[in-house]
Order: C-alpha cells, then sequence, then structure tokens
C-alpha cells in the first residue's frame, strides 16, 4: 500500500491525531510533516493530505479524491491580527510571516473585499505591522475580538460558500495502477477520523493543552468541519482561486482533475 503524506497541524489532527496516538493500527505508513509544499510533495511522488491552494498547484500530475478533505464552513484556523479596528486601517501592508499559500489566498480574498482595507504590499519579510495574517496554533490561542478576525468566517459571510483547507492529492498514475490501494487508504483516513470523533472530548483536551490554545476556538473549529470535497466545497475552492489565483501564480480549479473513489 502508498505511504501517505499529512501536513501535521490543528486543522489536520482528526486524521493525524489519531495515528500518532496509536488510536488505530493503520496498515499505510503516514508521513507528518509541519508543512507540505507543492514541490515537496511532487518531489515525494506520493499522496498527501496538503492545503488546498498548494494541491492545485499539482493539477499537471496529481489527482485530487474528493473521499477526504478539511473543509470549514464558519470558523477556521486563519486569522487575520490588527493593531486597531479594522476600520480605522487603511493603506498597510499585510504580514504572512509563517502561513502557507493557502492562507495567503484567504487572506488576499476578504482583507480588502471583506473588511474594506487597502493594501500596498503582502510581505512574507515583516516582523510587525499593521495587520498580520496567523494560522493553526497561532491563530487559535485567543477568542476571538474586534483585533482577531477568523478569516475563514469572513469568507462565508462574503461569499456565502465554505473554505476548503486541506485536500488529498494522489499521482495520475496511481488512480489507474493501484486504485484498490487508494480505495484502502481512504478507508483508512477515514477509521482514523471516526476514531477521533469517538473520542473527541480526548482530542480536545490533548490539542488545547498542548498548544496552549483556547478551548472555545479549537472546539468550534472541529465542531465545524466537514470532510468530503462535496459539490459545495468545490464551489468555495473555484471561488477563492478565481479571486487570488492571478496574483499567485496557481491556476484554477479547471485545470484540477477531482475523481472520488467512494
Amino acid at each position: 500500500m502508498p505511504d501517505c503524506l499529512i501536513e501535521q497541524s490543528v486543522t489536520t489532527a482528526v486524521y493525524s491525531l489519531p495515528i500518532t496516538q496509536g488510536w488505530l493500527e493503520p496498515a499505510n505508513t503516514y508521513i507528518l510533516e509541519r508543512r507540505l509544499t507543492a514541490e515537496a510533495v511532487r518531489s515525494r511522488g506520493l499522496p498527501a493530505l496538503l492545503g488546498a491552494v498548494e494541491a492545485a498547484r499539482l493539477a499537471d500530475e496529481f489527482v485530487v479524491l474528493a473521499d477526504v478533505a478539511l473543509v470549514s464552513q464558519h470558523n477556521s484556523s486563519v486569522a487575520m491580527q490588527t493593531s486597531e479596528r479594522p476600520d480605522a486601517l487603511d493603506q498597510v501592508s499585510v504580514g504572512l510571516d509563517d502561513v502557507s499559500l493557502t492562507a495567503e489566498a484567504l487572506a488576499r480574498a476578504t482583507v480588502t473585499a471583506f473588511y474594506g482595507i487597502s493594501v500596498t504590499a503582502w510581505s512574507r519579510d515583516s516582523a510587525h505591522g499593521s495587520i498580520m495574517v496567523i494560522e493553526d496554533a497561532a491563530a487559535l490561542a485567543q477568542p476571538l475580538s474586534e483585533r482577531l478576525h477568523d478569516l475563514g468566517r469572513a469568507w462565508f459571510i462574503l461569499t456565502s460558500l465554505p473554505f476548503p483547507s486541506h485536500v488529498l492529492v494522489v499521482p495520475r498514475r496511481m488512480v489507474a495502477d493501484q486504485g484498490e490501494a487508494l480505495r484502502r487508504l481512504v478507508t483508512e483516513l477515514h477509521a482514523a477520523r471516526e476514531a477521533a470523533m469517538a473520542r473527541q472530548e480526548e482530542l480536545l483536551e490533548q490539542i488545547v493543552r498542548e498548544h496552549a490554545l483556547n478551548r472555545e476556538r479549537v472546539n468550534a473549529l472541529l465542531a465545524d468541519q466537514a470532510h468530503r470535497l462535496t459539490q459545495r466545497a468545490r464551489m468555495g475552492w473555484r471561488e477563492l482561486l478565481h479571486r487570488t489565483g492571478r496574483d499567485l501564480g496557481v491556476p484554477g480549479l479547471d485545470r484540477v482533475e477531482i475523481v472520488s473513489l467512494s
């Protein structure tokens, strides 16, 4: 059976934590890494659960399996931290230090369109600024406030569409050559998620304790997540790429092949 890469984070914990904690005995080997890029996945040639915008960059060689995903409806792990209330800000540089390409896309899609803030520059080399985009544990450490805003929630209010944060990609050749093995991989990832849901309180306590997070925020994120790339989730992904793909050099969803194995 094929090995599988998983981007390890609070957001993907429903898949990764049951594996690391031994809540199930996997037949596959899972390789957990803090941040997965398109380049890293392409070089390994393995199935991977990674950020949705990075996944779109793999459209030439990889296929997306709709059976496994992480989709935020109203609560996400991408936030905007501001020096003042958003309505007091304009003509600012936005710091993107250490966030994924998917988080950057969400910020580019919402900071001006939803909050009405004109952006002069998007910077990945800014120690501080009027606006900082933060992600995952950094975004979930505090309750939301007038200076900390959930960009996934802003996206939903702006578009009425969900935000697909992570999708499962597999090399195109594997779909034809190892279809049954991929079905078993999908089944095992479903089993990991089911194990997480069966021990949801334990999952929540461990995540909150390990990363010193805000319990209410993490609970809302986990309760809100959907786990398949439905047609509605694809609409959200398509719209996100439509609004930001040109700036980020990422192809639109029309270039991405999506298949379902179950």
